[in-house]
């Protein structure tokens, strides 16, 4: 009976998923694997306006989150503040305008695409959202992304004098099958230095003072978009 006990237990073990790490970029917890997309042909590449809310998350991983419908988005007004959706999408067009500068559709034709797209929370989904979008941009790739905490330094109230703390992911879909290309997401709650015992805070330029949320979210997308695979 024991031994049936203990090895119950080392499955349960071996089956929970693991847990990111402040301030990292995290690899797709799902099944989906990113490829090699080094030789991808496009002409035109758009960043959808960032989506407010959490797909999916580390503890409760999701197979196809860019398939759930909009209304489950979850919104934690606490950590979120107003317009972070905005900037953090201005963050990535300012990154792959850098990138691809004549290919990238430009932020206010985006915006204006976006705003005419109509949109039903309980029956389209993110990946529906995209391709509605990209398709009326003429665009081969799409960039989708989603915010769910954007919190500055000293506003968590049950934290005295917090941390600024940023959490988001991003999406390639290509327009035409809505396939999903490439993911990655970041968590980041900048640590005081005498914390960061690793020194990885430091290495990166990060710990050496308490930054704002804005330059934490910067950090964070520079981050995510070192590896991008477009060439």
């Amino acid at each position: 009976m024991l031994k049936k006990i203990l090895l119950l237990l080392w499955a349960v073990l071996i089956l929970l998923p693991g847990n990111s790490i402040n301030g990292s970029t995290d690899t797709d917890h799902t099944s989906f694997e990113n490829g090699d997309l080094s030789t991808l042909k496009f002409k035109r590449i758009a960043v959808m306006p960032f989506l407010v809310g959490k797909l999916e998350s580390p503890e409760k991983p999701i197979e196809k989150p860019l398939s759930q419908p909009l209304a489950q988005l979850y919104v934690d007004t606490a950590n979120l503040a107003d317009g972070a959706d905005r900037i953090m999408t201005r963050l990535v067009n300012d990154v792959l305008k850098n990138r691809y500068p004549d290919q990238m559709v430009s932020m206010e034709e985006a915006a204006a695409v976006y705003a005419d797209v109509i949109r039903d929370p309980t029956l389209d989904t993110p990946r529906k959202l995209a391709k509605k979008f990209g398709e009326n941009l003429q665009a081969d790739l799409v960039v989708v992304g989603s915010i769910w905490r954007f919190r500055e330094k000293g506003t968590a109230k049950e934290i005295s004098d917090s941390p600024a703390s940023v959490a988001f992911a991003v999406y390639l879909i290509e327009v035409a099958s809505g396939k999903r290309l490439w993911r990655k997401a970041f968590e980041g709650t900048q640590k005081a230095l005498s914390e960061d015992v690793l020194g990885g805070l430091k290495q990166g330029k990060i710990g050496l003072r308490w930054v704002s949320v804005n330059e934490l979210a910067r950090y964070g997308v520079k981050n995510v978009f070192r590896k991008f695979p477009l060439r």
